[in-house]
């Protein structure tokens, strides 16, 4: 865990906050899977299809902008509450100094079935790189873990590709991705988070809007019940 936490990190596990071990599961029993949820599964056509049908099912009540700084638009747009979801600190505009971040850095190869023969005795099976969707590299290696995709999907296929994972510092041109659990961060976030409280018809929400290293389904559960917590609340749209 050591050589794993220092390349995720670019920390000390004594630097950390302690619920990162608790993202470690522990068992005592076979279950080989990494998650404990009851119920884990992928949609069926995928995450992209899945946005696509919910865009197009809000028809005319959506506009989607990309490549946008929402600075930009906000003035020309009437709303009655704003989500917010991206870096809390970008949203003051660093009034407190800049919260630490990870980034990451994604890289793929595609392997044919010739290139897969070698593997076999590694995977298992035919047709694979490595026995399971994700393998976790806590050695001297730069990546911090490999995904084969074709694992979760199930695709027939003799050919597949795989995804290694390189953390990296947070800076121009990079993606925050991981919010830093340390208590020199806390300290600064704290300050944030009392910005946040004093600001009226803003809900923030997310991983990046209340840095919290955040799981994509507990994220969802915490717009489903923010959006309860708004519905019939909110003022007229001026």
């Amino acid at each position: 865990f050591e050589g794993y936490t220092l390349k995720q990190w670019r920390r000390h596990p004594r630097e950390l906050d302690a619920s990162v071990c608790g993202r470690i599961p522990i068992r005592t029993n076979r279950d080989d899977r990494y998650l404990r949820e009851e119920f884990q599964a992928l949609p069926a056509a995928g995450y992209t299809r899945m946005f696509e049908r919910m865009a197009t099912a809000c028809g005319d009540r959506l506009r989607i902008l990309l490549q946008t700084d929402y600075r930009e638009v906000l003035p020309h747009v009437r709303f009655r509450h704003l989500i917010y979801t991206g870096p809390i600190d970008e949203y003051f505009d660093f009034a407190d100094g800049r919260l630490p971040y990870r980034s990451l850095r994604f890289e793929s190869e595609s392997f044919d079935a010739d290139a897969l023969r070698s593997r076999e005795a590694i995977a298992g099976r035919p047709g694979f790189w490595q026995p399971a969707m994700q393998v976790n590299y806590p050695g001297p290696e730069p990546f911090t873990r490999i995904v084969e995709i074709k694992h979760a999907t199930g695709q027939q296929c003799t050919n597949t590709t795989i995804v290694r994972e390189y953390p990296q510092d947070f800076g121009p041109g990079t993606e925050p991705y991981y919010p830093i659990p340390a208590p020199d961060a806390a300290a600064l976030y704290a300050r944030y988070r009392e910005r946040a409280e004093a600001t009226s018809g803003v809900s923030f929400i997310g991983r990046l809007a209340t840095y919290r290293y955040y799981n994509m389904d507990q994220v969802v559960g915490m717009a489903l019940a923010e959006f309860d917590r708004l519905e019939g609340t909110a003022d007229p749209a001026p």
